[in-house]
């Protein structure tokens, strides 16, 4: 009587749990998930932490009633070292919600169950203790990647686990890539195979391909930097070391793309990837491309040449000697190579840049790219020597110079100097005597002017090459529209219908030429009030006396020697600092 009276009070007590179980369900699931678990620094694994009252712990005590012989449950997520700290964190709330889930229903079924009916003797009654196989509780991951296994013990006479019940679980979640075969074959021999948390499955992330890309066998662009050498000294012959290329030479290779590998998940879905993009070969004048379509090849010897979209060779002209009557004027739509001198009354004009290994004399050059003279230019102030970036010389002597952008040179004396960059003497002597130098940007040297007063005028600001384009623009108009007056009282002929269409047609392109300077012009203007005029300055080592200087509407005409020149406007007024 005794017994069946305890045993009645402990099924009273369990059912009365039971049902404050399912009432607060909702809230017990919530309140667990917030409860504390704990994270290791590293993001490859971390542990949950539970409460001797969870019911996997209740699980646990039953199962040492039977079998003392069994580790503590132990919760940690391992084998992710793709997820974050704050990804694992969250994966640890949602499997702790559904764990608990499954540890609660697993509780209910292994606790004692009584059976008493209505009129049985109280000795017929027994006590029923049910016998379940082990049970494993998979879990997935949020984005479908891993699987983790947890097995339940056996209770009675129930079946141990082993390797097909551990897959009819994973069976019945659907997980049927990336298993852990090894880990399936050996988890039920297992030491710790009850209450520790198992990585079971891993999918594999889709692999986007690589984009192609291009490997450069030239430079994309070639500074021209003169460097001096210890004792003041610039070798300009090294200045015209360009990539020079024959005909059949590789330029660049396109390196294609790799094609993507795509992902799945641990259910067997497929994860798309992305294919790498192909790169077009920068294909410019006098290239090809070779049969595979990923290489560029020259098509004639010259020099190659990157012009911001496309590499390009330019036909190079190569003159063994001098420019003289054995070779007659230069006009040419590439590089100019001149490996003598340019003798006096011959002209030189290429469309790329011309190199001269020797001396110019008096004679007009007109250089489309950069101008590089070696040993220097002597002039007679009539001659006109221009270039459409950077001139470089030994010297400048009687010589009249433009430059669309800088000068550098060793020394200029009694010359006219134009540049809409930087006139730079500061190799070998670096001095200025004589003549004007007219530069936008500013002028460096070492020396301006001498102890015998020379006029030497220096004159800052504005755009004198585009100023001197524009002048010698405006005069071929004049000219044109003289000549299309002589035309026009002339009687009619083939020759003169010819010749005046061809004059249209030529005073319609120079007006379009001489409107696009009037914009460039007033472009520049609106720059040059929003930018400082530090950079607008004379900057030398001596300025001796009679050197004007000019900035804007200033000018100032020294009257003394100068020491650690650096003339620049301030506030209206020019500035000896």
């Amino acid at each position: 009587m005794k017994i069946l009276k305890v045993l009645r009070e402990k099924f009273a007590r369990v059912k009365k749990e039971e049902s404050k179980e399912e009432e607060q369900q909702e809230s017990l699931q919530q309140e667990e998930a917030q409860q504390d678990f704990t994270t290791t620094s590293s993001a490859s694994s971390a542990s949950l932490e539970l409460s001797h009252e969870h019911p996997l712990y209740r699980l646990y005590d039953i199962r040492t009633d039977k079998s003392r012989n069994t580790p503590p449950p132990e919760i940690v997520m391992k084998g992710c070292d793709e997820l974050t700290e704050e990804q694992i964190r969250k994966e640890l709330m949602r499997f702790r919600i559904e764990m608990t889930k499954e540890a609660d229903a697993r509780l209910k079924d292994v606790l004692p169950k009584l059976a008493v009916e209505e009129g049985e003797e109280e000795s017929e009654t027994s006590h029923l203790e049910p016998s379940m196989d082990a049970l494993p509780f998979v879990y997935v991951s949020s984005d479908r990647m891993y699987a983790w296994v947890m097995v339940f013990p056996p209770t009675g006479w129930g079946k141990e686990v082993d390797r097909k019940i551990i897959f009819e679980a994973l069976e019945k979640k659907k997980v049927c890539y990336g298993v852990d075969e090894v880990l399936l074959d050996n988890l039920p021999e297992d030491y710790n195979r009850y209450f520790h948390l198992f990585l079971i499955a891993k999918g594999s992330k889709a692999a986007n391909g690589d984009n192609g890309y291009l490997v450069d066998y030239f430079l994309r662009h070639v500074e021209r930097l003169p460097e001096m050498d210890e004792f003041g000294n610039v070798d300009y012959m090294s200045l015209g070391s360009e990539q020079n290329v024959k005909q059949g030479d590789l330029i660049c290779e396109a390196i294609p793309p790799t094609e993507g590998i795509a992902g799945r998940t641990v259910l067997g879905q497929e994860l798309r990837c992305k294919n790498g993009k192909s790169v077009s070969l920068p294909k410019g004048k006098n290239t090809e491309v070779s049969e595979d379509g990923n290489k560029l090849i020259a098509s004639i010897d010259g020099r190659v040449e990157f012009s911001g979209r496309y590499f390009s060779v330019r036909p190079l002209l190569e003159i063994p000697g001098n420019v003289d009557y054995s070779t007659g004027n230069i006009n040419f739509v590439g590089d100019v190579l001149i490996k003598g001198d340019v003798c006096s009354g011959f002209s030189v004009r290429a469309m790329g840049d011309i190199k001269v290994g020797g001396v110019v004399e008096s004679c007009e050059i007109e250089a489309g790219g950069d101008l590089i003279v070696v040993k220097g230019i002597v002039g007679n102030m009539e001659t006109i020597v221009r270039s459409h970036h950077n001139i470089y010389s030994k010297y400048l002597v009687n010589s009249i110079v433009h430059a669309r952008q800088n000068v550098h040179t060793d020394s200029i004396r009694y010359s006219n100097v134009y540049s809409d960059g930087e006139v730079e003497v500061c190799s070998g002597r670096g001095l200025i005597v004589g003549g004007q130098i007219r530069a936008a940007q500013g002028v460096v040297a070492k020396t301006v002017g001498s102890v015998y007063e020379s006029p030497t005028s220096v004159i800052l600001g504005g755009q004198p090459y585009t100023s001197f384009e524009k002048e010698i623009l405006s005069r071929s108009i004049k000219e044109m529209k003289e000549e299309m007056e002589k035309l026009e009282r002339q009687p009619d002929s083939p020759h003169r219908s010819k010749r005046m269409s061809k004059l249209r047609l030529e005073l319609s392109v120079s007006g379009m030429k001489l409107n696009k300077f009037d914009r460039d012009k007033e472009r520049m203007e609106e720059e040059k009030e929003k930018e400082e005029k530090k950079s607008c300055r004379l900057k030398c080592g001596t300025a001796h006396p009679r050197v004007s200087i000019t900035i804007e509407d200033e000018t100032i005409i020294l009257d003394r020697t100068c020491n650690s020149c650096n003339a620049r406007l301030v506030d209206g007024e020019i500035f000896l600092m």
